[in-house]
């Protein structure tokens, strides 16, 4: 008798799409704020954070009707942004780490205790397209081989730049030519730096 009705524990759909819902928007936290010293591991991470939504087609499609639709007509966006952010990073990302292409340098860092503070210059992959100039970022170093990021400021079009302390806890930050305008030059900034652990 007890082997007459069938258990459907195993097939409910809801905790894995639950599951890779959570999942998403840890990996998506992550990425706005932690980073892999390796750019190989940040690639791979960021590859699995875009394959995530494929893998919620096969459990949307067991859910009942009117949750299917539903479910289906939130995932379709997040599947287009997937192909389109999977299809960059095989014609782009990958031929650069591929060919080990350098796609920033760092121009000045200053060390202050548990942190440091990056000028960095910064292009994306794939030659003309995208943003290509100078990032601020302060960095603290969490267990050894990930880091902790918060990104200060931006300067599309800029090549160059130099930091200074300006006090405890804040920088200077003076970029010659801040953008593609000739007439943006010698930007001068003063950025605070949060003292402890931050994200």
């Amino acid at each position: 008798m007890s082997n007459s009705i069938p258990s459907n524990r195993g097939f409910n759909p809801v905790p894995q799409l639950a599951f890779l819902a959570v999942l998403m928007i840890f990996m998506y936290l992550c990425m706005r704020t932690l980073r892999f010293t390796n750019d190989g591991l940040n690639l791979a991470f960021g590859f699995l954070f875009l394959v995530i939504p494929f893998l919620a087609i096969k459990p949307a499609l067991r859910l009942p009707r009117r949750a299917k639709i539903a479910t289906l007509t939130l995932l379709v966006p997040l599947l287009a942004f997937s192909l389109v952010g999977l299809s960059a990073m095989v014609a782009c990302d990958i031929p650069d780490a591929v060919n080990h292409r350098q796609r920033s340098r760092e121009l000045c860092t200053l060390q202050q205790g548990q942190y440091s503070v990056h000028l960095v210059w910064e292009e994306t992959s794939g030659g003309a397209v995208g943003p290509h100039g100078v990032g601020l970022e302060q960095r603290r170093s969490l267990v050894p081989g990930v880091y902790a990021v918060r990104f200060l400021d931006y300067f599309e079009g800029a090549t160059e730049g130099s930091l200074s302390f300006a006090g405890p806890n804040r920088v200077s930050l003076n970029i010659p030519i801040a953008g593609y305008k000739r007439d943006q030059r010698n930007i001068q900034r003063v950025y605070s730096l949060r003292r402890w652990l931050y994200f």
